[in-house]
């Protein structure tokens, strides 16, 4: 892999984990209290949104499986980056459930 392509693949991680750990702290501001009354929403934005959030896992389980390429160049980095993209996946996991209902 080339030192470019490697570094675009570090910096997509970086922005989709602080991106999923953003949304999950959003939505765990915005949990309704209990027993407080919710509106539903429209099926299409909690489909558009599932799709989103799951894209968004997905793509962090796969950059966690590229990130031995992605650090090859900088063997240093690995452990930061493998802590980053876990707790990326954690916050994403975490949405996808808040949208699935289970949470």
């Amino acid at each position: 892999m080339s030192e470019a392509q490697a570094k675009q693949e570090r910096m997509g991680a970086v922005v989709m984990s602080l991106g999923s750990v953003f949304i999950a702290v959003m939505e765990w501001i915005d949990r309704p209290e209990a027993g407080e009354i919710v509106e539903a929403e429209p099926d299409w934005y909690v489909t558009f949104n599932l799709a989103l959030h799951g894209a968004i896992l997905l793509l962090l389980l796969f950059a966690l499986l590229r990130l031995p390429r992605m650090v090859a160049d900088r063997p240093g980095l690995k452990g930061p980056f493998l802590a980053m993209i876990l707790v990326g996946i954690v916050a994403a996991a975490y949405v996808v459930g808040r949208d699935l209902g289970l949470v």
